[in-house]
C-alpha cells in the first residue's frame, strides 16, 4: 500500500507575533514495514532557524523559530510512504505468553529500561479508579497476552462511543471513562491506562489513517486527521499495535510518525509565541492511497 499525506497547520495571530519557537512531529520514520518515498516541509514565513532532530524515544523532530514579526504561520508536511504487512500480522495470539509472566519478565532485571519505562504513569495516562477492575475483565489468569490485549480493545470499541467535540488534549482521564465516549487519542490513552495498571508496557503512537467516504460519496481534502494508537511489549515479538477507534490488529494501512509515553511526547506541533492577542490554529490532515508508478 502506498500512501500520500498532506498536513497543513496554520496559526493565524488577530495581531503579529514578534517570536515564536516550535516543535513539530510530522516525520515519518524508516523501518521495516515502512519505507519513506519522499517527505518535504514547507514553511511560512520563512523561518530564523531551522534543526531536525532525534529525541529521547528514537523519533524525528524539527525544531524551527520565526524572529521577526508574522500575522499568520503555515506548516506544510507532505510525505509519500510504502507500507508493508508488518511483523506482527502472523503472530498467534493463542501461542504468546501468558500476560502474568511477561509482567514477571517486565519487572525483573532481565528487563531494559527502554522497555520498563512503559509500564509507568505519565502526564495522560493515569491509573484512575476502576480501571483495574475493568482491565482484568479481558486480563483472566493465564491467558495469552495478545489474546487478552485483543479482547481489551474489542471491548473498549464496544463500550465506548466515539465522539468528535467532547473532549481536547485537557480533557481528565477519568471523565471519557465515566461517559464512555470520546476520540483516537482518548481511547489510546485509556489503552494505555489499562495495560499499565497491571504492569504491562504499552507506548503510545501517533500518524495517520485514511478516512474512507460514506459510499457513493467523493473523498475531501483535508477530511482526514492525525490519528492515534497503541503498541503493547510483546516478547519473542517486540511492540505489537493496536487499534481501539478501529478494533483491529494494526495492519498496512496506519502511517506511523512517532512513538512516546502519551500525546504530550509527540504534539504534531507544539511550540511558545510572543505576542499579545488571541491565536486561531486550522488542521487540515489528507491522506490519499495512491497507485504505482
Amino acid at each position: 500500500m502506498k500512501y500520500k499525506v498532506t498536513h497543513i497547520t496554520d496559526y493565524i495571530y488577530e495581531f503579529p507575533a514578534t517570536l515564536c519557537h516550535n516543535l513539530m512531529f510530522q516525520i515519518p520514520p524508516e523501518l521495516s514495514f515502512q519505507k519513506v518515498l519522499e517527505y518535504t516541509c514547507d514553511i511560512s514565513p520563512k523561518p530564523s532557524s531551522e534543526i531536525e532532530r532525534e529525541d529521547f524515544f528514537g523519533n524525528k523532530y524539527l525544531y524551527f523559530s520565526v524572529e521577526r514579526s508574522h500575522k499568520n504561520l503555515s506548516v506544510t508536511s507532505k510525505s509519500v510512504v510504502e507500507l508493508s504487512s508488518p511483523p506482527w500480522a502472523s503472530i498467534k495470539p493463542a501461542d504468546t505468553m501468558p500476560w502474568e509472566e511477561v509482567v514477571e519478565l517486565l519487572h525483573s532485571v532481565k528487563s531494559t529500561a527502554d522497555i520498563r519505562q512503559y509500564y509507568l504513569e505519565s502526564n495522560h495516562v493515569q491509573f484512575i479508579e476502576g480501571i483495574s477492575a475493568y482491565v482484568l475483565k479481558s486480563f483472566t489468569p493465564g491467558r495469552p497476552i495478545l489474546e487478552a490485549a485483543l479482547d481489551l480493545n474489542t471491548r473498549i470499541f464496544n463500550d465506548f462511543a466515539f465522539t468528535p467535540g467532547f473532549s481536547d488534549i485537557s480533557t481528565p482521564l477519568e471523565k471519557v471513562f465515566k461517559h464512555r465516549k470520546g476520540v483516537c487519542q482518548d481511547f489510546a490513552h485509556f489503552s494505555l491506562a489499562c495495560l499499565r495498571a497491571i504492569g504491562l508496557s504499552a507506548r503510545y503512537v501517533s500518524g495517520y489513517l485514511e478516512t474512507l467516504p460514506p459510499p457513493g460519496k467523493p473523498k475531501l481534502v483535508g477530511a482526514d486527521a492525525s490519528h492515534a494508537w497503541i503498541a503493547v511489549y510483546v516478547p519473542g515479538h517486540g511492540w505489537v499495535e493496536l487499534d481501539a477507534t478501529n478494533n483491529l490488529l494494526v495492519n498496512d494501512k496506519h502511517i506511523r510518525v512517532a512513538v512516546g509515553r502519551d500525546f504530550a511526547d509527540v504534539t504534531p506541533l507544539k511550540g511558545i509565541v510572543y505576542s499579545g492577542s488571541k491565536q486561531e490554529m486550522k488542521v487540515s490532515v489528507d491522506v490519499r492511497n495512491i497507485e504505482e508508478g
